[in-house]
């Protein structure tokens, strides 16, 4: 069954009815876009335009996720099948399988990155509650991840040691999260971001006493 449906009726509320019944979906569980208010008939008789509505079954931003990467990847001509791996109240996580996760993934992952970012937001619109929406292929953000991690604990290291600050090469947004969540767990040592855009990086600095 569609999951939307365009209806025409006298008025939006008899078009909006009408689409309900097709759909066999109540109103709170749908979302209606008026396309036409309709025009009424002179003296009842002449001319007049029906009223016409789109009516969308709701559905949670991971779904919505999920199947909007799954059409970009299709169109892009991708064999691959997205899933949604977890879904929470602040992270919609959707993970591809891919006959060629390189390509999926693209240099330094930017075009995973690319993906993550317009998902993100075509999923969310009109949502009332925006979630971020995390994409992985072939568990390449999650070996990312244990990377940055590694550098942030050695690099910790380094300045326990050396009680001096040590400033780590510039990194995406993700990155740089990683190193501060990282770098909080530990008591001698703080982090803070310097630099604009492309620059920007994190100083690994001796926590004050």
């Amino acid at each position: 069954m569609s999951s939307s449906v365009r209806m025409k009726g006298r008025t939006t509320e008899e078009a909006t009815k009408s689409a309900l019944e097709v759909l066999k979906a109540g109103r709170d569980e749908v979302d209606v876009r008026v396309i036409s208010e309709g025009e009424q008939a002179v003296l009842g008789v002449f001319g007049g335009k029906d009223a016409e509505v789109e009516v969308k079954l709701k559905t949670s931003v991971a779904e919505e996720a999920k199947n909007v990467l799954q059409d970009i990847l299709d169109r892009a001509g991708h064999i691959s099948q997205v899933y949604v791996q977890d879904d929470t109240a602040e992270t919609a996580s959707l993970e591809i399988k891919a006959d060629d996760p390189a390509r999926v993934i693209g240099k330094d992952g930017a075009t995973l990155s690319a993906l993550q970012y317009l998902v993100s937001i075509i999923a969310n619109r009109g949502k009332e509650q925006k979630k971020r929406v995390e994409v992985d292929c072939g568990a390449y953000r999650k070996k990312q991840e244990k990377r940055v991690e590694k550098i942030a604990r050695e690099t910790a290291e380094e300045v326990e040691i050396s009680g001096k600050e040590i400033e780590l090469p510039p990194m995406s947004p993700r990155e740089r999260r990683i190193v501060h969540m990282t770098i909080k767990e530990m008591q001698k040592v703080s982090s803070y971001s310097v630099g604009d855009k492309e620059n920007r990086r994190v100083i690994v600095a001796p926590k004050k006493s």
